[in-house]
């Protein structure tokens, strides 16, 4: 059996694709069996490293991944970017305590939820994010009946689980109802992140139930961060960025 089978069979792919650079190294360097042996299987387990970051990163289903190295930080003030790191350190998701955002549309509310969930998976949590009309539509679809225990599953594992987009419009009826039984779930057993595009008294409009908005919010902020972020859309300054740029390329 020569080396490469060897290495296949072992499933040592990333030992196997750096080996022939890393023997010229080990010689031109004159490098110790112990250190030649470092370097190899610090390749392999950087790989299989890699791998876990892409494949849990896809199973979180992120909307449009952004990392906070994305954010521009100079176009809104109102936002603390010590804050946001101390999230992305993540010790809210060990305490399992929540944090919300609430602003306008287009503040950066989304970009930072993804990004700190991001975060969260390079350290080694599970993270799922969801729309809150994704939310519901899951549990208003025909199939659900019969896998409803499922459907909660996927909900209630996540270290992590972003809800996004609250307020954006009304939700159907009975939507409070569902999203009720995830936060009592999760409630001190898990994080969660959640955006809301509409001030909190507006919830009980939007979900057409007072009632259960009232009992979502008295659970979710018991022990959340709330992260109010004020100021203009950054999607409307890149449309007026752009139309400034066409006016002034057509004149």
């Amino acid at each position: 059996m020569n080396l490469d089978t060897a290495l296949k069979q072992l499933r040592l792919s990333g030992l196997a694709g750096t080996l022939q650079l890393r023997l010229q190294e080990a010689g031109a360097n004159r490098l110790s069996h112990a250190e030649f042996l470092e370097l190899i299987l610090s390749d392999e387990l950087n790989l299989r490293e890699q791998r876990r970051l892409t494949q849990r990163t896809q199973a979180a289903e992120f909307h449009a991944l952004k990392s906070l190295e994305d954010f521009d930080w100079r176009f809104n003030a109102s936002i603390s970017r010590k804050l946001v790191y101390e999230l992305a350190a993540c010790h809210f998701v060990r305490q399992t305590s929540d944090v919300l955002f609430v602003g306008p549309p287009g503040v950066g509310k989304t970009h930072l939820a993804q990004a700190i969930g991001y975060e969260a998976i390079k350290q080694g949590f599970i993270v799922r994010y969801r729309s809150n009309f994704d939310l519901v539509a899951d549990f208003l679809s025909e199939e659900v009946l019969a896998q409803r225990n499922r459907l909660m599953r996927g909900y209630l594992k996540p270290d992590l689980l972003i809800i996004d987009d609250m307020g954006l419009k009304q939700l159907p009826k009975h939507a409070g109802e569902y999203l009720l039984e995830v936060i009592m779930r999760r409630y001190e057993n898990r994080s969660t992140i959640m955006t809301s595009n509409r001030p909190l008294e507006d919830w009980g409009k939007l979900l057409q139930d007072v009632p259960t908005a009232g009992a979502i919010l008295d659970r979710f902020l018991h022990h959340a961060h709330v992260i109010a972020i004020t100021g203009q859309s950054y999607r409307m300054k890149n449309a007026a960025s752009a139309r400034t740029a066409a006016d002034a390329n057509s004149s």
